[in-house]
C-alpha cells in the first residue's frame, strides 16, 4: 500500500471513529434533556435529603434543628440538577420581606441551592463570619452571600440577584411538601 492510499484510508477510518464516539453523548445528552424537562419541581412533591446517610429519605421537621439546613431533591427529580433546593429551619419571628412568608411553615424555608453568579451549589454558614451575619447561605465558588431570612437578598460577593425561593409546607406527618413554583429563573441568567 502507498503513503496516499494509506493516509487516505487513515483519515476516513478516524473520521468514522469520530462521529461513532460522538453517537452516544449525544444521545445521553438529548435523553437528559428530555428527563430534565419533564422532571421539574411541581406543587405537591414531597423533598428529600439529597446527600447523606439519608438521601431519598423525606425531609421533615424533625430532621435538622433550628439554625441548620440541608439539601433537597423533590422525591424522584434528582436527575434535574435545578431542583436542588437548600431547606432551612430558622426563626419563624425573624423571617422578614422580602421572604414569602405564605411559603413557610414553623420556619422553614426552601430557597434554590443553585447560585445566582455562575451555578455553583450554595451552602449554610455553620459559623458567624465578618462580612455577615448568622445565619446566611454563601456560594464557595466567588463568595456570594445570601440571608435566608429576608428573600436570600444578596449580602455580598458577585451574585447579581438572590437565590429564588421554593414555598413549602408540613403536611400531617411532618413532612416537607411543594406548593408552588420557584419564585424566579434558576442560577446563571443571560
Amino acid at each position: 500500500m502507498d503513503r496516499r492510499r494509506f493516509a487516505g484510508w487513515s483519515l476516513k477510518t478516524g473520521i468514522i471513529a469520530a462521529i461513532a464516539s460522538a453517537v452516544p453523548g449525544v444521545l445521553t445528552l438529548k435523553g437528559r434533556a428530555k428527563v430534565a424537562a419533564g422532571a421539574r419541581v411541581a406543587p405537591g412533591d414531597h423533598l428529600v435529603f439529597a446527600l447523606g446517610e439519608n438521601a431519598g429519605q423525606p425531609v421533615t421537621e424533625g430532621s435538622f434543628s433550628q439554625n441548620e439546613a440541608v439539601l433537597a431533591y423533590p422525591a424522584n427529580k434528582s436527575d434535574d440538577h435545578n431542583n436542588l433546593a437548600i431547606v432551612c429551619k430558622l426563626d419563624p419571628a425573624e423571617l422578614a420581606a422580602p421572604t414569602d412568608i405564605a411559603g413557610t411553615d414553623h420556619g422553614i424555608v426552601a430557597y434554590s441551592a443553585i447560585c445566582t453568579h455562575l451555578g455553583c451549589t450554595v451552602r449554610f454558614s455553620e459559623e458567624p463570619m465578618d462580612q455577615a451575619p448568622f445565619p446566611h447561605i454563601h456560594c464557595p465558588c466567588h463568595g456570594g452571600m445570601f440571608d435566608p431570612q429576608h428573600g436570600a437578598r444578596v449580602l455580598g460577593g458577585p451574585p447579581p440577584r438572590p437565590l429564588p425561593q421554593l414555598p413549602i409546607k408540613l403536611d400531617e406527618k411532618g413532612e416537607v411538601v411543594v406548593t408552588g413554583p420557584f419564585s424566579g429563573p434558576i442560577g446563571v441568567q443571560a
